[in-house]
Protein backbone atom coordinates (compact mmCIF):
# COMPACT_ATOMS: atom_id res chain seq x y z
CA UNK A 1 0.00 0.00 0.00
CA UNK A 2 3.05 2.20 1.13
CA UNK A 3 4.13 1.89 -2.67
CA UNK A 4 1.57 2.57 -4.26
CA UNK A 5 0.92 6.26 -2.51
CA UNK A 6 4.42 6.50 -3.38
CA UNK A 7 3.91 6.00 -7.13
CA UNK A 8 0.97 8.49 -6.99
CA UNK A 9 2.88 11.06 -5.23
CA UNK A 10 5.59 10.57 -7.78
CA UNK A 11 2.89 11.00 -10.43
CA UNK A 12 2.12 13.99 -9.25
CA UNK A 13 5.72 15.30 -8.02
CA UNK A 14 6.09 14.88 -11.75
CA UNK A 15 3.71 16.92 -13.28
CA UNK A 16 4.62 19.60 -11.11
CA UNK A 17 8.04 19.98 -12.42
CA UNK A 18 6.74 19.55 -16.08
CA UNK A 19 4.45 22.75 -15.19
CA UNK A 20 7.28 24.24 -13.81
CA UNK A 21 10.10 23.41 -16.50
CA UNK A 22 7.77 24.53 -19.20
CA UNK A 23 6.27 27.46 -17.61
CA UNK A 24 2.79 27.24 -18.26
CA UNK A 25 0.21 29.42 -17.84
CA UNK A 26 -2.98 27.44 -17.97
CA UNK A 27 -5.91 30.10 -18.08
CA UNK A 28 -8.84 28.29 -19.68
CA UNK A 29 -10.76 26.38 -17.04
CA UNK A 30 -10.96 23.92 -19.65
CA UNK A 31 -7.02 22.90 -19.73
CA UNK A 32 -7.74 23.09 -15.90
CA UNK A 33 -10.35 20.29 -16.11
CA UNK A 34 -8.45 18.51 -18.98
CA UNK A 35 -4.77 18.22 -16.38
CA UNK A 36 -7.21 17.05 -13.28
CA UNK A 37 -9.17 14.34 -15.40
CA UNK A 38 -5.80 13.43 -17.40
CA UNK A 39 -3.85 12.83 -14.15
CA UNK A 40 -7.36 10.77 -12.48
CA UNK A 41 -7.37 8.36 -15.39
CA UNK A 42 -3.08 8.24 -14.86
CA UNK A 43 -3.73 7.06 -11.38
CA UNK A 44 -6.51 4.75 -11.85
CA UNK A 45 -5.11 3.38 -15.02
CA UNK A 46 -1.58 2.68 -12.61
CA UNK A 47 -3.86 1.10 -10.05
CA UNK A 48 -5.17 -1.27 -11.99
CA UNK A 49 -2.43 -2.40 -13.68
CA UNK A 50 -0.76 -2.40 -10.65
CA UNK A 51 -3.00 -4.75 -8.91
CA UNK A 52 -3.54 -6.51 -12.50
CA UNK A 53 0.09 -7.09 -12.81
CA UNK A 54 1.88 -6.95 -9.87
CA UNK A 55 4.22 -4.08 -8.64
CA UNK A 56 7.84 -5.57 -11.00
CA UNK A 57 6.06 -6.31 -14.08
CA UNK A 58 4.35 -2.64 -13.33
CA UNK A 59 7.49 -0.91 -12.96
CA UNK A 60 8.70 -2.93 -16.47
CA UNK A 61 6.13 -0.78 -17.96
CA UNK A 62 6.64 2.35 -16.35
CA UNK A 63 7.25 4.35 -19.04
CA UNK A 64 4.19 3.15 -21.24
CA UNK A 65 1.90 3.84 -18.12
CA UNK A 66 3.57 7.27 -17.09
CA UNK A 67 6.14 8.52 -19.18
CA UNK A 68 4.27 8.37 -22.21
CA UNK A 69 1.09 9.71 -21.22
CA UNK A 70 2.51 12.25 -20.18
CA UNK A 71 4.33 13.59 -22.99
CA UNK A 72 0.92 13.13 -24.55
CA UNK A 73 -0.84 15.74 -22.22
CA UNK A 74 1.68 18.24 -21.92
CA UNK A 75 1.39 17.77 -26.18
CA UNK A 76 -2.00 19.54 -25.84
CA UNK A 77 -1.30 21.95 -23.26
CA UNK A 78 2.27 23.48 -23.84
CA UNK A 79 3.23 25.84 -26.11
CA UNK A 80 6.74 23.78 -26.48
CA UNK A 81 6.63 20.44 -28.76
CA UNK A 82 8.58 18.03 -30.28
CA UNK A 83 12.04 17.68 -29.21
CA UNK A 84 11.80 19.96 -26.97
CA UNK A 85 9.11 18.78 -25.17
CA UNK A 86 10.85 15.42 -25.07
CA UNK A 87 13.83 17.47 -23.52
CA UNK A 88 11.66 18.35 -20.44
CA UNK A 89 10.43 15.39 -20.37
CA UNK A 90 13.43 13.40 -19.47
CA UNK A 91 15.00 16.42 -17.94
CA UNK A 92 11.79 15.89 -15.06
CA UNK A 93 12.79 12.68 -14.95
CA UNK A 94 16.21 12.88 -14.39
CA UNK A 95 14.98 15.53 -11.38
CA UNK A 96 12.98 12.80 -10.30
CA UNK A 97 16.01 10.54 -9.50
CA UNK A 98 17.40 12.64 -6.10
CA UNK A 99 14.60 12.00 -3.84
CA UNK A 100 14.69 8.33 -4.68
CA UNK A 101 18.40 7.87 -4.51
CA UNK A 102 18.19 9.84 -0.93
CA UNK A 103 15.08 7.24 -0.07
CA UNK A 104 17.30 4.55 -0.50
CA UNK A 105 20.76 5.34 0.95
CA UNK A 106 18.66 6.17 4.25
CA UNK A 107 17.01 3.13 4.04
CA UNK A 108 20.31 0.86 3.52
CA UNK A 109 21.06 2.00 7.29
CA UNK A 110 17.71 0.27 8.50
CA UNK A 111 18.07 -2.71 6.48
CA UNK A 112 16.08 -1.41 3.68
CA UNK A 113 13.22 -0.67 4.88
CA UNK A 114 10.74 0.14 2.05
CA UNK A 115 8.53 2.01 4.86
CA UNK A 116 11.41 4.23 5.46
CA UNK A 117 12.14 4.63 1.74
CA UNK A 118 9.30 6.03 0.71
CA UNK A 119 8.74 7.98 3.33
CA UNK A 120 11.99 9.71 2.40
CA UNK A 121 10.62 10.41 -0.88
CA UNK A 122 7.78 12.00 -0.75
CA UNK A 123 9.20 14.13 2.36
CA UNK A 124 12.64 14.91 -0.34
CA UNK A 125 9.41 15.98 -3.12
CA UNK A 126 8.76 19.59 -1.57
CA UNK A 127 12.59 21.04 -0.76
CA UNK A 128 13.52 19.27 -4.23
CA UNK A 129 10.44 21.12 -6.20
CA UNK A 130 11.76 24.05 -4.11
CA UNK A 131 15.50 23.74 -5.69
CA UNK A 132 13.98 23.24 -8.85
CA UNK A 133 12.04 26.31 -8.93
CA UNK A 134 14.64 28.69 -7.35
CA UNK A 135 17.50 27.44 -9.23
CA UNK A 136 17.28 25.34 -11.83
CA UNK A 137 14.47 26.72 -13.84
CA UNK A 138 15.46 30.18 -14.65
CA UNK A 139 18.26 28.84 -16.25
CA UNK A 140 16.26 26.16 -17.93
CA UNK A 141 13.64 28.46 -19.19
CA UNK A 142 15.76 30.76 -20.52
CA UNK A 143 17.52 27.96 -22.67
CA UNK A 144 14.33 26.75 -23.99
CA UNK A 145 13.16 30.74 -24.79
CA UNK A 146 16.46 31.34 -26.58
CA UNK A 147 17.48 27.95 -28.71
CA UNK A 148 15.87 26.78 -31.69
CA UNK A 149 18.71 24.20 -33.00
CA UNK A 150 20.41 21.35 -31.54
CA UNK A 151 18.11 19.95 -28.88
CA UNK A 152 18.59 16.44 -30.52
CA UNK A 153 22.13 16.78 -28.61
CA UNK A 154 20.55 18.06 -25.51
CA UNK A 155 18.49 14.88 -25.22
CA UNK A 156 21.28 13.04 -24.81
CA UNK A 157 22.20 13.77 -21.62
CA UNK A 158 18.88 12.98 -20.15
CA UNK A 159 18.15 10.05 -22.55
CA UNK A 160 21.93 8.32 -21.39
CA UNK A 161 21.03 8.97 -17.98
CA UNK A 162 17.37 7.12 -18.28
CA UNK A 163 18.63 4.06 -20.17
CA UNK A 164 21.10 3.25 -17.70
CA UNK A 165 18.94 3.76 -14.58
CA UNK A 166 16.75 1.37 -16.84
CA UNK A 167 19.22 -1.43 -17.90
CA UNK A 168 20.60 -1.11 -14.29
CA UNK A 169 17.26 -1.87 -12.63
CA UNK A 170 16.20 0.92 -10.40
CA UNK A 171 12.69 1.14 -11.26
CA UNK A 172 12.52 -2.04 -9.02
CA UNK A 173 14.09 -1.23 -5.91
CA UNK A 174 14.77 -4.42 -5.07
CA UNK A 175 17.13 -4.48 -8.06
CA UNK A 176 19.53 -2.18 -7.19
CA UNK A 177 20.05 -2.69 -3.39
CA UNK A 178 23.45 -3.63 -3.63
CA UNK A 179 25.30 -0.99 -1.85
CA UNK A 180 28.43 -0.13 -5.07
CA UNK A 181 25.28 -0.31 -7.77
CA UNK A 182 23.21 1.65 -5.22
CA UNK A 183 26.75 4.33 -5.16
CA UNK A 184 27.00 4.42 -8.54
CA UNK A 185 24.02 5.21 -9.84
CA UNK A 186 23.99 8.16 -7.16
CA UNK A 187 27.38 9.10 -8.45
CA UNK A 188 26.29 9.28 -12.47
CA UNK A 189 22.89 11.16 -10.68
CA UNK A 190 25.41 13.80 -9.62
CA UNK A 191 27.52 14.15 -12.76
CA UNK A 192 24.54 14.41 -14.47
CA UNK A 193 22.57 16.65 -12.85
CA UNK A 194 26.14 19.40 -12.47
CA UNK A 195 26.23 18.49 -16.14
CA UNK A 196 22.91 20.00 -16.55
CA UNK A 197 23.84 23.15 -14.38
CA UNK A 198 27.32 23.80 -16.18
CA UNK A 199 25.99 23.85 -19.88
CA UNK A 200 22.82 25.86 -18.95
CA UNK A 201 24.89 28.22 -17.17
CA UNK A 202 27.23 28.52 -20.30
CA UNK A 203 25.07 28.71 -22.56
CA UNK A 204 23.43 31.94 -20.70
CA UNK A 205 26.84 33.40 -20.38
CA UNK A 206 27.35 33.02 -23.73
CA UNK A 207 24.04 33.88 -25.13
CA UNK A 208 24.30 37.28 -22.68
CA UNK A 209 27.77 38.48 -24.31
CA UNK A 210 27.04 37.47 -28.21
CA UNK A 211 23.47 40.20 -27.19
CA UNK A 212 26.04 42.50 -25.33
CA UNK A 213 28.28 42.57 -28.45
CA UNK A 214 25.49 43.50 -30.34
CA UNK A 215 24.50 46.69 -28.31
CA UNK A 216 27.97 47.67 -28.04
CA UNK A 217 27.75 47.58 -31.64
CA UNK A 218 24.94 49.38 -32.36
CA UNK A 219 25.37 51.74 -29.49
CA UNK A 220 28.56 52.80 -31.38
CA UNK A 221 26.76 53.43 -34.62
CA UNK A 222 24.31 55.73 -32.73
CA UNK A 223 27.23 57.34 -31.14
CA UNK A 224 28.94 57.73 -35.11
CA UNK A 225 25.75 59.15 -35.77
CA UNK A 226 25.21 61.98 -32.87
CA UNK A 227 29.08 62.74 -33.92
CA UNK A 228 28.10 63.32 -37.37
CA UNK A 229 25.43 65.09 -36.56
CA UNK A 230 27.34 67.27 -34.16
CA UNK A 231 29.91 67.73 -36.41
CA UNK A 232 26.49 69.19 -38.60
CA UNK A 233 25.45 71.05 -36.22
CA UNK A 234 28.96 72.88 -35.67
CA UNK A 235 29.20 73.68 -39.24
CA UNK A 236 25.61 75.46 -38.78
CA UNK A 237 27.05 78.03 -36.38
CA UNK A 238 30.25 78.42 -38.28
CA UNK A 239 27.73 79.28 -41.25
CA UNK A 240 25.79 81.76 -39.53
CA UNK A 241 29.23 83.34 -38.36
CA UNK A 242 29.77 83.88 -41.86
CA UNK A 243 25.92 85.20 -42.65
CA UNK A 244 26.52 87.41 -39.50
CA UNK A 245 30.09 88.76 -41.34
CA UNK A 246 28.57 89.01 -44.39
CA UNK A 247 25.49 90.64 -43.46
CA UNK A 248 27.57 94.07 -42.60
CA UNK A 249 28.65 93.88 -47.01
CA UNK A 250 24.97 92.88 -47.53
CA UNK A 251 23.89 95.96 -45.81
CA UNK A 252 26.31 98.39 -47.33
CA UNK A 253 25.28 97.75 -50.13
CA UNK A 254 21.36 98.30 -50.16
CA UNK A 255 22.35 101.41 -48.53
CA UNK A 256 23.89 102.26 -51.44
CA UNK A 257 20.94 101.45 -53.87
CA UNK A 258 18.67 103.41 -51.24
CA UNK A 259 20.91 106.21 -51.46
CA UNK A 260 20.32 106.12 -55.35
CA UNK A 261 16.87 105.25 -55.05
CA UNK A 262 17.65 102.24 -56.76
CA UNK A 263 14.21 100.32 -55.35
CA UNK A 264 14.19 97.83 -57.81
CA UNK A 265 17.34 96.41 -57.59
CA UNK A 266 16.99 96.49 -53.55
CA UNK A 267 13.88 94.29 -54.16
CA UNK A 268 15.86 91.92 -56.81
CA UNK A 269 19.05 91.62 -54.03
CA UNK A 270 16.85 91.17 -50.99
CA UNK A 271 15.11 87.99 -52.94
CA UNK A 272 18.56 86.57 -54.17
CA UNK A 273 20.02 86.74 -49.93
CA UNK A 274 16.47 85.82 -48.56
CA UNK A 275 17.05 83.10 -46.14
CA UNK A 276 15.63 82.26 -42.75
CA UNK A 277 18.72 82.31 -40.33
CA UNK A 278 16.35 80.76 -37.67
CA UNK A 279 17.20 77.45 -38.46
CA UNK A 280 21.10 77.81 -38.34
CA UNK A 281 20.76 80.29 -35.66
CA UNK A 282 22.76 79.44 -32.33
CA UNK A 283 20.93 80.68 -28.85
CA UNK A 284 23.07 80.83 -26.28
CA UNK A 285 21.45 78.98 -23.43
CA UNK A 286 25.05 78.98 -21.02
CA UNK A 287 28.50 79.06 -21.54
CA UNK A 288 29.20 75.79 -23.06
CA UNK A 289 29.55 76.22 -26.68
CA UNK A 290 28.18 72.25 -26.99
CA UNK A 291 24.99 72.88 -25.16
CA UNK A 292 24.27 75.56 -26.69
CA UNK A 293 24.72 73.78 -30.38
CA UNK A 294 22.69 70.59 -28.91
CA UNK A 295 19.87 72.56 -27.39
CA UNK A 296 19.69 75.15 -30.45
CA UNK A 297 19.10 72.32 -32.63
CA UNK A 298 16.54 70.13 -30.97
CA UNK A 299 14.97 72.75 -29.59
CA UNK A 300 14.04 74.08 -32.81
CA UNK A 301 13.19 70.84 -33.99
CA UNK A 302 10.83 70.47 -31.15
CA UNK A 303 9.25 73.91 -31.88
CA UNK A 304 8.39 72.63 -35.34
CA UNK A 305 6.30 70.00 -34.13
CA UNK A 306 4.47 72.08 -32.15
CA UNK A 307 5.85 71.35 -28.35
CA UNK A 308 6.44 73.96 -26.11
CA UNK A 309 9.84 74.11 -24.27
CA UNK A 310 11.22 75.46 -21.38
CA UNK A 311 14.86 75.48 -20.34
CA UNK A 312 17.29 76.15 -18.23
CA UNK A 313 21.10 75.54 -18.45
CA UNK A 314 24.01 76.80 -16.32
CA UNK A 315 27.09 74.55 -18.03
CA UNK A 316 30.26 76.27 -18.30
CA UNK A 317 32.73 76.00 -21.17
CA UNK A 318 35.45 73.79 -18.82
CA UNK A 319 32.89 71.32 -17.94
CA UNK A 320 34.43 67.61 -17.30
CA UNK A 321 32.39 65.81 -19.45
CA UNK A 322 33.33 65.36 -22.67
CA UNK A 323 31.63 67.04 -25.80
CA UNK A 324 30.80 64.03 -27.37
CA UNK A 325 29.33 62.38 -23.79
CA UNK A 326 27.42 65.46 -23.69
CA UNK A 327 25.58 65.05 -26.72
CA UNK A 328 25.24 61.36 -26.06
CA UNK A 329 23.31 62.57 -23.30
CA UNK A 330 21.22 65.30 -24.16
CA UNK A 331 20.55 64.23 -28.04
CA UNK A 332 18.80 61.12 -26.66
CA UNK A 333 17.17 62.42 -23.56
CA UNK A 334 15.62 65.37 -25.54
CA UNK A 335 15.39 63.62 -28.60
CA UNK A 336 12.80 60.37 -27.31
CA UNK A 337 11.07 63.46 -25.15
CA UNK A 338 10.02 64.66 -28.50
CA UNK A 339 9.27 61.79 -30.12
CA UNK A 340 7.29 61.14 -26.88
CA UNK A 341 5.33 64.72 -27.59
CA UNK A 342 4.47 64.45 -31.69
CA UNK A 343 2.47 60.92 -30.72
CA UNK A 344 0.42 63.60 -28.46
CA UNK A 345 -3.35 64.37 -30.40
CA UNK A 346 -3.59 67.64 -28.32
CA UNK A 347 -1.12 70.04 -29.11
CA UNK A 348 -1.09 71.88 -26.19
CA UNK A 349 -0.22 68.90 -23.98
CA UNK A 350 3.20 68.67 -25.50
CA UNK A 351 5.87 70.11 -23.00
CA UNK A 352 9.01 69.48 -22.44
CA UNK A 353 11.38 70.57 -19.81
CA UNK A 354 15.02 70.66 -19.93
CA UNK A 355 17.06 71.72 -16.91
CA UNK A 356 20.75 71.41 -16.91
CA UNK A 357 23.36 72.77 -13.98
CA UNK A 358 26.65 72.26 -12.66
CA UNK A 359 27.39 72.92 -8.90
CA UNK A 360 30.74 71.95 -6.57
CA UNK A 361 31.61 69.60 -10.09
CA UNK A 362 28.97 67.91 -10.40
CA UNK A 363 26.72 67.97 -13.31
CA UNK A 364 22.97 67.48 -12.89
CA UNK A 365 20.18 67.34 -16.21
CA UNK A 366 17.00 66.76 -16.00
CA UNK A 367 14.49 66.29 -19.14
CA UNK A 368 10.61 65.91 -18.11
CA UNK A 369 8.12 65.32 -21.08
CA UNK A 370 4.36 64.39 -21.20
CA UNK A 371 3.48 61.19 -22.66
CA UNK A 372 0.67 59.59 -24.14
CA UNK A 373 -0.22 55.79 -23.16
CA UNK A 374 2.16 53.34 -20.73
CA UNK A 375 5.92 52.98 -20.60
CA UNK A 376 6.92 49.38 -20.24
CA UNK A 377 9.86 49.00 -17.86
CA UNK A 378 12.17 45.91 -17.03
CA UNK A 379 14.85 46.64 -14.27
CA UNK A 380 14.17 50.09 -14.03
CA UNK A 381 14.97 50.80 -17.75
CA UNK A 382 12.06 51.95 -20.35
CA UNK A 383 11.98 49.90 -23.29
CA UNK A 384 10.51 50.04 -26.61
CA UNK A 385 8.25 47.17 -28.29
CA UNK A 386 9.30 48.63 -31.53
CA UNK A 387 12.19 46.97 -32.77
CA UNK A 388 15.77 47.83 -33.17
CA UNK A 389 14.09 50.81 -30.80
CA UNK A 390 15.31 51.97 -27.38
CA UNK A 391 19.05 52.18 -28.11
CA UNK A 392 18.77 55.66 -26.86
CA UNK A 393 18.45 54.61 -23.00
CA UNK A 394 21.07 52.39 -23.58
CA UNK A 395 23.33 54.94 -24.56
CA UNK A 396 22.43 57.36 -22.04
CA UNK A 397 22.57 54.38 -18.72
CA UNK A 398 26.69 53.57 -21.07
CA UNK A 399 27.82 56.92 -21.13
CA UNK A 400 26.22 57.71 -17.14
CA UNK A 401 28.05 54.59 -15.92
CA UNK A 402 31.54 55.44 -17.69
CA UNK A 403 31.73 58.44 -15.33
CA UNK A 404 30.22 56.46 -12.32
CA UNK A 405 27.14 58.71 -11.94
CA UNK A 406 23.61 57.99 -11.26
CA UNK A 407 20.54 58.21 -13.53
CA UNK A 408 17.36 56.97 -13.38
CA UNK A 409 14.21 57.21 -15.57
CA UNK A 410 10.33 56.94 -14.34
CA UNK A 411 6.73 57.50 -15.26
CA UNK A 412 4.16 58.83 -13.55
CA UNK A 413 1.00 60.86 -14.29
CA UNK A 414 1.38 60.99 -18.01
CA UNK A 415 4.63 62.50 -17.42
CA UNK A 416 8.38 60.64 -17.80
CA UNK A 417 11.42 61.99 -16.55
CA UNK A 418 15.06 61.62 -17.22
CA UNK A 419 18.05 62.52 -14.14
CA UNK A 420 21.51 62.13 -14.85
CA UNK A 421 23.95 63.28 -11.86
CA UNK A 422 27.75 62.94 -13.19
Amino acid sequence: MMDLIEFFVTIGYSIVLMYILLDLEVKRKKGIYMMGLFMTILLVCGGFVWFSLGYQSFMIFYPVFVQVPLFILFWFISKYKGIKLLFVLLTVIVLASPPMLLGQIVSATFGYNDVILNVVCIVMYLPMTFIVYKYFRPLFIYMLRNTKKGWATFCLIPLSYNAFTYTLGRYDVELVREEPILWLDTMVAILIIAAYVLILRFFKQTREQLIMQNEQNILAMQVSVLQARYETMKEAEENTIIYRHDMRHHLNLLNGYLAENKFAEIKKYITEIETDPEDTVTIKFCENTTVNLILSSYINMAKNENILVESQAYIPQDCAISDMDLCVILANTIENAIYACMKIEDINARKINISCKSKNDKLFIQVTNNFYGEVIFAEDMPISAQENHGFGTKSIAATVRKYSGLYSFSAEDGVFKVRVIL
